[in-house]
């Protein structure tokens, strides 16, 4: 059998994030609405005989047993009893500790790559319970199609119907730590509606653009004001909608015109110090397996 498995793990932007309040565990609950998109880690998994090893092309990432992707390796192992060592190597395209989600989606395709080579021995729910216990988004990207969530992030249902846009991504090349933008929050200072957003979300009765709300933004621009200048700088190259994505300080725009789109990446990349990169938009397929 071929040892090598060649993997792909997109990144993921947030429509909106409302945070409902912090939960007794420390963590917080929410509801947001997660959109892969077609930015991509590249994954290689070479089966060895002991040891789990990374090497990631991002000195920022770990190298090391605190990578997520060797997190999952290690969990996958243990839970199956099989005895084999992974050698990971990892080439970082999405920005660490941007509000991407590159970890934990580094960590998802390693669960399913493991999953699928050694004859899947778990189920969706199975791998999704256990990417849980290595991060909040991790099921999001088992599944890895437009979701509505609530929970923590872990309770998840697709939607369907969605006005796809094309997606300008920009960066300060500043990372920022999700636990700071949550201990920095202040819940008396967020702004987005409390309110169940899937039925209209899922019946294609609401445009993105028109619910786009983050409320770690507030708390993120604190820690990163630069945020702020790139949202603005964003909307003025016409965007259609302008957010920042998770915890930050990554924003995003949605452009309807392709070619908005990439006359306003190749415009930030000439005249600031910021990454841009344009994507577009996962959908479907849709439908959760058991």
């Amino acid at each position: 059998m071929e040892k090598k498995i060649n993997l792909l793990a997109p990144a993921k932007i947030n429509a909106f994030l409302e945070i409902m309040g912090r939960r007794s565990d420390g963590y917080h609950d929410l509801k947001t609405l997660f959109i892969p998109v077609s930015l991509y880690d590249k994954i290689e998994l070479d089966l060895i005989s002991d040891g789990i090893k990374v090497f990631c092309s991002d000195e920022d990432a770990p190298s090391d047993e605190n990578n997520l992707a060797a997190k999952a390796a290690r969990l996958f192992f243990e839970r199956t009893g099989i005895e084999s060592g992974l050698e990971i190597r990892i080439e970082k395209n999405i920005p660490v500790a941007a509000g991407l989600g590159g970890g934990s989606s580094d960590a998802a395709a390693v669960l399913k790559g493991l999953n699928s080579y050694f004859g899947a021995p778990f189920g969706i729910r199975e791998l999704c319970s256990m990417g849980l216990g290595l991060g909040a988004d991790v099921p999001f990207f088992i599944h890895s199609v437009p979701s509505y969530a609530e929970g923590i992030g872990e309770i998840l249902a697709p939607v369907e119907k969605m006005v796809p846009y094309e997606v300008l991504i920009v960066n300060p090349g500043v990372p920022l730590s999700t636990a700071e933008v949550y201990k920095n929050l202040n819940l008396g200072l967020t702004k987005c509606k409390k309110e169940n957003k899937y039925p209209a979300l899922n019946q294609g009765l609401c445009d993105i653009k028109e619910i786009l709300c983050n409320d770690l933004e507030i708390s993120a621009m604190s820690l990163c004001p630069v945020i702020e200048e790139i949202k603005a700088y964003i909307t003025g190259q016409d965007a259609d909608g302008v957010l920042m994505s998770g915890s930050g300080p990554s924003v995003f725009g949605l452009f309807s015109d392709a070619d908005k789109a990439k006359k306003a990446a190749g415009i930030i990349k000439a005249n600031t110090k910021w990454w841009a990169c344009q994507v577009e938009m996962i959908l479907g397929p849709y439908g959760f397996a058991a």
